[in-house]
């Protein structure tokens, strides 16, 4: 079964004794909906960024578990219908620990095509490019540029 995180605010309209109530009700409709190996983590109460719902502060809750694809939609629409959640997000922790490592490889790619200067130019360090691309050429080169010169040297220019 894929592993799932879900991540509910609660509105500032839900008093401080009631918020082990609201998350056992939550915890229940996890359940009841078919998770298992349901962990729950209590953030505490924060403020918000933006106001959302006329609320100012929210009490943060995360719980992780594992339920069966189709009945994800069924408990999607049960949080959905709580007027206590004035915000969550459901995520697939499997499709996005997946979709990190694609975009790691994809990074990896994109720095291996790039020239040594653009990769470094960042860098806080002044000249440290033009160190590293001196640094790396190698004895080949050398040799290669010496030849090249060498044939240079001994065109004839007179034609």
């Amino acid at each position: 079964m894929p592993r799932y995180e879900l991540m509910y605010i609660l509105a500032s309209s839900v008093s401080d004794d009631q918020i082990p109530d609201v998350t056992g009700q939550i915890l229940q409709f996890v359940s009841d909906f078919g998770g298992t190996d349901i962990q729950e983590t209590q953030l505490g109460k924060k403020k918000l960024a933006y106001p959302v719902k006329k609320t100012r502060n929210g009490f943060y809750g995360v719980v992780d578990f594992s339920i069966d694809g189709p009945k994800v939609n069924d408990l999607d629409a049960k949080i959905r219908t709580q007027n206590t959640i004035i915000r969550y997000i459901l995520v697939n922790q499997d499709e996005h620990l997946e979709r990190l490592s694609r975009d790691r490889e994809v990074q990896a790619k994109m720095n291996r095509n790039r020239p040594e200067s653009a990769i470094t130019a960042g860098t806080s360090e002044p000249g440290r490019a033009a160190k590293q691309t001196s640094a790396t050429a190698t004895a080949e080169e050398v040799v290669d540029l010496d030849e090249q010169i060498e044939a240079a040297l001994n065109e004839d220019v007179t034609k």
